[in-house]
């Protein structure tokens, strides 16, 4: 169960506001104002109007804008700031500072069960699906070098935790030869659940529950403010292997919308027939973060997963395996695209891939739409597949 990346800026300025006669591109940066380093996915919106985008994991962000205008940017560990941006005003630097954490000096030990349980029965009494599109990348390193990229755009039926179904629109994959793969990674994001099926369910095979410390300790990790809402920050640990499971939650105090889940595990690791193999210390790190709505729901706003483990040769030295997948989803609303099918995947089905065969490349799309844009580390690696026309001529149709 369980920020790099322009995923969406310019993108999504171009969704929600368009580009009008006297509309300006402002891009900038938001930082931390105690450590001067960037502060990852923070959301960067106009009061009282669906304009809105979320900065890459740098910080960095760009907008389409009539300006004057008021942005609000806020990011959950940090507090809201408004500021003013002028006319002819092009960049921006925007410091926040960080959100005070405490911890009340007494803190009831059922205030932790309540309050998840809480935001359980919240999740089951909003929770319906939207549908909306999502950018996926997937980048799988070995001793830190590239071996393959995977980029997809979904159509998706998402609900208040997760994907629950996807129909591909734009998909590419390339690769090296390499001793290993992930080419079905994404199933990862699209299938993990933290919370428990069923109305009034008391099911321990998730953390997120009516019966949330069946197989997990509790504890408050702190309280801090964002703007009007106080957030609790509650931890969680296997009571069996509490150094490989564990996590946290984040969740309004007052109105229990679930704003965030951690979530850190050794499953999801490679496996293998052959004797001369074996993999170690697998780790997967996920995040699922959410943005809540007027309505008391939340929508899934991205999804983070990092895969390390070890792969261990005879006679040859280890080989450091890392995966890295980003999904960023937009334009969520209530009624699905008209024409499209979407399906749940199952592992082992060779989804992506089949999916990306069906596909015509599409140069264009990934060269001239803001949605894919990355960070110099990626940009550098999709840059070396490019140059040698993998993305174009290893899986045409």
């Amino acid at each position: 169960m369980l920020k790099s990346y322009r995923c969406l800026p310019f993108f999504l300025a171009l969704l929600l506001g368009g580009f009008g006669a006297s509309a300006q591109r402002l891009s900038g940066r938001v930082l931390d104002a105690v450590t001067g380093q960037p502060v990852p996915y923070a959301s960067i919106s106009v009061p009282g109007a669906s304009q809105g985008t979320t900065g890459n994991a740098e910080g960095e962000f760009e907008m389409a804008l009539k300006l004057p205008v008021r942005l609000i940017v806020s990011e959950l560990g940090h507090r809201a700031d408004t500021l003013a941006v002028a006319v002819g005003q092009k960049q921006l630097v925007v410091r926040l500072q960080p959100a005070a954490v405490e911890l009340p000096d007494v803190v009831p030990g059922a205030y932790t069960v309540e309050l998840l349980k809480k935001a359980y029965r919240h999740l089951q009494r909003v929770n319906r699906p939207r549908y909306g599109q999502a950018f996926y990348r997937q980048i799988t390193r070995l001793d830190n070098e590239p071996a393959e990229v995977l980029e997809m755009v979904w159509h998706t039926k998402a609900n208040g935790v997760g994907i629950e179904e996807t129909a591909p629109n734009q998909g590419r994959y390339a690769e090296k030869k390499a001793l290993l793969k992930f080419k079905d990674f994404s199933l990862y994001t699209r299938a993990i659940n933290f919370i428990s099926q069923g109305t009034d369910s008391t099911a321990t095979d998730a953390i997120l529950s009516l019966n949330p410390t069946a197989d997990m300790t509790l504890r408050l990790i702190g309280l801090s403010t964002d703007g009007k809402r106080e957030l609790a920050d509650i931890g969680f640990a296997s009571k069996t292997h509490p150094e490989k499971v564990f996590g946290s939650f984040l969740i309004d105090t007052e109105t229990y919308q679930l704003l965030r889940c951690r979530f850190v595990t050794p499953a999801f690791g490679s496996r293998t027939k052959n004797p001369l193999f074996k993999f170690k210390d697998s780790r997967t790190s996920l995040e699922w973060v959410f943005k809540p709505l007027d309505d008391g729901s939340t929508i899934l706003d991205y999804y983070k997963i990092d895969h390390q483990q070890t792969l261990e040769r005879k006679l040859k030295p280890d080989v450091a395996v890392q995966v890295s997948a980003f999904t960023i989803f937009y334009d969520g609303q209530l009624k699905p695209t008209a024409n499209v099918s979407y399906q749940r995947g199952k592992k082992g089905d060779g989804t992506d891939l089949q999916a990306i065969k069906a596909l015509p490349y599409d140069a264009a799309f990934w060269q001239n739409n803001s949605v894919v844009k990355r960070t110099p580390l990626e940009d550098a690696t999709i840059k070396a597949f490019e140059q040698k026309g993998a993305f174009g001529t290893l899986l045409t149709p």
